[in-house]
């Protein structure tokens, strides 16, 4: 897998899909099968992201999001993300504080083909950062 071709695919996902809140993106990043395993179960489709992505725009207000760090071991990829905004609507069960927060985790994907989409996805994230 071509580091390069990784590294715009989740510059896309952010930029695009978390900070802009292009929720169709997704339907160019992640193959037709994708299997999202955040949720604590299987779920097929790219319906999930654009669920969380529509979620995180409604929350926060001056996106700004950045990769941490990127390990890249064949088809299977973690990196590490930061996301700071003004937290203007609930999110996660967590009230708006008004504030601004960062909100820190890492996905870990599997991805396939060319261009390179995300067959497999989980993420993880650290929701201390609202408090």
């Amino acid at each position: 897998m071509e580091r390069h071709a990784i590294e715009q695919l989740i510059w896309r996902w952010l930029s695009e899909g978390i900070r802009d809140g292009n929720a169709a993106i997704f339907d160019e990043l992640l193959a037709e099968n994708v299997c999202d395993q955040s949720g604590g179960g299987k779920a097929f489709g790219s319906e999930t992201f654009k669920l969380r992505a529509r979620a995180v725009h409604a929350a926060f207000a001056d996106i700004e999001v950045a990769v941490d760090e990127l390990v890249v071991d064949g088809p299977r990829i973690a990196w590490r993300w930061s996301l700071s905004g003004t937290h203007i609507g609930a999110f996660a069960a967590v009230a708006a504080t008004h504030r601004r927060v960062t909100l820190r985790g890492v996905n870990f994907q599997r991805v396939e083909g060319g261009p390179v989409r995300v067959i497999e996805h989980w993420t993880l994230a650290d929701l201390a950062g609202l408090r």
